[in-house]
């Protein structure tokens, strides 16, 4: 392996035409995002509070890795546009969690309640929520401000975090696990709420956007709390639902993420259609293709080898994915969750690398 001749510009280059062009790609693609963790890591310290307070101050902080990341990894990978596209507010933050923001950290979602004993009047409350209020007369200016500016068409309600990832929002973890156990007819009522708002919430969003799309992606850490019959019970309902509004068609995206050990679920979400998955680190991409033979795998070299192992090790992991499931080809090389803060930028030039060197087809 010699780095000093290896040409990210060019492994960039067809890259994209291999994703674009997925049915005539020359080699397995590779996907990756450097999320703020990562940011923090690789130009902090800085102060995080200002970083999503200030938007000329998230610029420069931005500017500058990119100026890192170009010249190491021959991309950017952080926005650099002076307009931010409007968000409507999260769902969760609608129906009672709260956002905290605290030096040295991420953006971080408070429970809507504290205790047990305000489960009840809590389910009252979100049954009377008009989700629909989240689509203001300002926020239609902003996003008709934005397109027209920047000619580019917002989506929005393409993407949701999954049932139980909303449900630990927002009762909390341990409300969850107890509620879970003790008051299953309470948690019935909570998810078919949580199912009705949640639909919703995103058939409003897609109603003011001009472009049409069908599919949803389903980001569910979380979903690794529930054993098969409590998901199937609260959770898979819900994503039926999802599926039967967003996503009708069996050609249609149904992503799932999930960066948990969640094995024990993969057999009912292939039988809820779900055909496109990016999962924990824990489960071999042997096991992910048995029990789901037509997904697209996004997957699955575990973020810890990557940021924490040689380069023999990181090669071995790409060979061992590309042995698996290179063959059918409905694969493109990801981490198993995130590039974990502090991953060295040779290693991930290595994953690269090796992913040119042993993706070819």
């Amino acid at each position: 392996m010699d780095l000093s001749k290896f040409d990210v510009k060019k492994f960039w280059e067809e890259n994209d035409f291999c994703r674009l062009n997925f049915d005539k790609k020359t080699r397995i693609p590779i996907h990756f995002w450097l999320d703020d963790h990562f940011l923090f890591e690789l130009v902090g310290p800085f102060s995080t509070v200002d970083y999503y307070s200030d938007k000329s101050y998230r610029l420069q902080i931005h500017k500058k890795a990119n100026d890192i990341l170009e010249k190491e990894l021959g991309r950017k990978f952080y926005s650099e546009e002076e307009l931010d596209p409007p968000e409507p507010t999260r769902f969760e933050v609608i129906m009672g969690s709260k956002v905290v923001i605290s030096e040295g950290g991420t953006p971080w979602l408070e429970p809507a309640i504290e205790s047990l004993d305000e489960v009840k009047s809590f389910i009252e409350k979100m049954e009377k929520i008009d989700v629909k209020k989240v689509v203001t007369p300002e926020l239609l200016k902003e996003k008709e401000d934005y397109e027209n500016l920047t000619g580019k068409k917002l989506i929005w309600g393409h993407m949701t975090r999954g049932p139980a990832t909303i449900a630990t929002s927002l009762l909390g973890t341990t409300n969850l696990c107890m509620l879970l156990m003790d008051e299953p007819e309470l948690v019935d009522e909570f998810f078919k709420i949580l199912k009705e708002k949640l639909v919703e919430y995103i058939k409003n969003l897609r109603g003011y956007c001009e472009v049409e799309y069908n599919g949803i992606a389903i980001n569910d850490d979380n979903c690794f709390l529930f054993s098969p019959k409590l998901y199937e019970r609260y959770c898979a309902p819900i994503l039926e639902s999802l599926f039967k509004n967003f996503a009708p068609r069996k050609e249609d995206t149904r992503y799932q993420h999930s960066d948990s050990n969640m094995q024990h679920l993969i057999p009912i979400l292939n039988e809820l259609g779900v055909n496109s998955v990016n999962f924990g680190p824990e489960i071999h991409p042997a096991t992910i293709r048995k029990l789901m033979p037509h997904a697209l795998i996004y997957g699955q070299m575990p973020p810890f080898v990557l940021r924490n192992g040689s380069a023999e090790e990181i090669i071995e992991y790409v060979k061992r994915d590309m042995q698996v499931l290179k063959e059918d080809g409905n694969f493109i090389e990801t981490p198993a969750g995130s590039v974990a803060s502090g991953t060295p930028l040779e290693n991930i030039k290595i994953y690269m690398w090796a992913v040119q060197e042993f993706g070819k087809i």
